[in-house]
């Protein structure tokens, strides 16, 4: 009997690793966070973020998946801010259960913007991309937005953190960079809301 060859996204990509994600989950198997990352078999704290950010970087009909991905992301963010890309993730965000759901939606809706991500993106800026400390910093802010019940601005952070994941797992510095920008526009942004708040309220 023929059996099939191993996954291996560092040689066919995210864009294989959704649809293969998407089969298994299709076949009624539980999709772990775990069992994602180990099929992936790139670095895993940078692949687990963009797994659970994807889902809120675009109007996706998903609908609370901030709500449900937000502490595994604070928690692999922070793991990756103490430890960098040394070991494992933790126990519980390995076990997280990804939703049939939100599987599908991104083998529907992200495969295009992943196609393209894929061609332009590569190892650059090295330097900016071996901060590991410091993006994982990052992430964990840009994750405590992601859980803020604010209408239509859950995007800008999980933008913020696919751009900071993908760098990692690229090793993609410019991207990196970006991800920086972008949340500091997003720290600024939620300064000058909540100061334009407390004005009203005063």
């Amino acid at each position: 009997m023929e059996t099939e060859p191993p996954f291996e996204v560092c040689k066919t990509g995210f864009v294989a690793l959704i649809h293969q994600l998407d089969r298994q989950s299709r076949s009624g198997e539980n999709v772990t966070l775990g069992d994602a990352i180990e099929q992936a078999g790139v670095r895993v704290h940078g692949a687990a973020i963009l797994l659970m950010a994807l889902p809120e970087s675009l109007p996706l009909p998903i609908p609370s998946m901030g709500a449900i991905l937000g502490v595994p992301l604070i928690a692999v963010s922070a793991h990756l801010a103490l430890f960098g890309e040394r070991g494992n993730l933790p126990t519980n965000a390995r076990a997280l259960v990804l939703p049939e759901r939100m599987i599908e939606m991104m083998s529907r809706y992200m495969v295009k913007p992943l196609r393209y991500a894929e061609r332009i993106s590569r190892p650059r800026l090295p330097r900016l991309a071996s901060h590991e400390r410091l993006i994982g910093i990052v992430c964990v802010l840009m994750s405590l937005f992601l859980l803020l019940p604010i209408p239509l601005m859950n995007a800008f952070p999980a933008i913020a953190l696919v751009c900071l994941s993908w760098g990692l797992v690229q090793g993609d510095g410019l991207l990196v960079g970006v991800g920086i920008v972008i949340s500091t526009a997003v720290v600024l942004s939620f300064l000058a809301i909540g100061d334009r708040l407390v004005s009203l309220v005063g």
